[in-house]
């Protein structure tokens, strides 16, 4: 099978993302799957955006980081919510994983603001 180029790709993708729209208005997916492509989505967005506006791979980096902490951000919040509401409790599978997660980066959060850089 022939390696498409990446204009190829983003021809391709487009007229999947086209064609993902319209069946959305159909069929309907579990919010779960929604909220994993918007992610995705809003990824690539991202990224496209920092690449236009920016020339330098440095301002690209440092845009996608700081979308990535508004992102981080937004999501805790939401978390925050969701406990309030009892839609996640203590028996929800990826708690542990998210209490994990956030504790390994609390733990460098902290390390970062202690050495001031």
């Amino acid at each position: 099978m022939q390696q498409c180029s990446l204009a190829e790709q983003v021809q391709l993708l487009k007229a999947q993302l086209e064609q993902i729209d319209k069946k959305l208005q159909s069929e309907p997916l579990p919010i779960v799957a929604l909220e994993d492509l918007k992610n995705a989505v809003d990824h690539l967005r991202s990224t496209l955006w920092a690449l236009m506006t920016d020339d330098t791979p440095d301002a690209v980096t440092s845009k996608l980081i700081t979308f990535r902490l508004v992102r981080a951000a937004e999501i805790c919040r939401q978390v925050q919510l969701d406990i309030d509401a009892s839609e996640i409790g203590i028996n929800s599978p990826q708690l542990p994983k998210l209490r994990d997660a956030l504790r390994l980066t609390m733990e460098r959060v902290e390390r970062l603001y202690k050495s001031g850089m």
